[in-house]
């Protein structure tokens, strides 16, 4: 009797892990090729500027809307690509005030695949921007972030938010 109640959950048992499959499932559609997204002519369509230390602080005002203070739609920031991969940029600031120290060279990716981060060159000269999203057929904006800090405690002293749009 033992040996059957045994064989029974024996039994049991195997038929629910060999149910206990995972599903297949099928690819909705080709992997976004973040490269040609981030590619392409670029138009400053908002700024949001964030005062670090103020925000420690817990004063209010330490984020604020600044797009509308300056011609940031003047702004336009073009990436390049050589053969699928980044290549040159060119930042045209006109009369808006400049979102970084260059406004030509190289740029490059810590990822092909999935970057987070920019980096603009030009000579010795090395600006990093963080991605806050890929530009897809959704959302078609393409979002940095700069932060500025202290050279000499490297502390982070103000942020800046891009939002660009074609």
């Amino acid at each position: 009797m033992k040996a059957i109640h045994f064989l029974t959950i024996l039994l049991v048992a195997g038929l629910l892990f060999a149910g206990c499959r995972p599903d297949s499932y099928e690819p909705i559609g080709d992997p976004n090729d973040n490269m040609t997204a981030i590619s392409g002519v670029w138009k400053l369509t908002k700024v949001i500027q964030t005062d670090a230390e103020s925000q420690r602080k817990g004063f209010p005002y330490a984020v604020e809307d600044i797009t509308t203070l300056f011609n940031y739609a003047s702004l336009q920031l073009t990436f390049n690509l050589s053969s699928g991969a980044p290549s040159t940029f060119a930042i045209n600031n006109g009369s808006a005030p400049p979102i970084t120290g260059i406004t030509s060279g190289t740029w490059t990716v810590d990822d092909v695949k999935a970057p987070k981060n920019i980096t603009l060159k030009s000579g010795a000269v090395t600006e990093i921007m963080t991605l806050g999203g890929y530009p897809n057929s959704v959302n078609g904006k393409l979002k940095v972030k700069v932060t500025r800090t202290d050279a000499a405690t490297n502390k982070l002293l103000i942020v800046y938010d891009y939002e660009f749009s074609r």
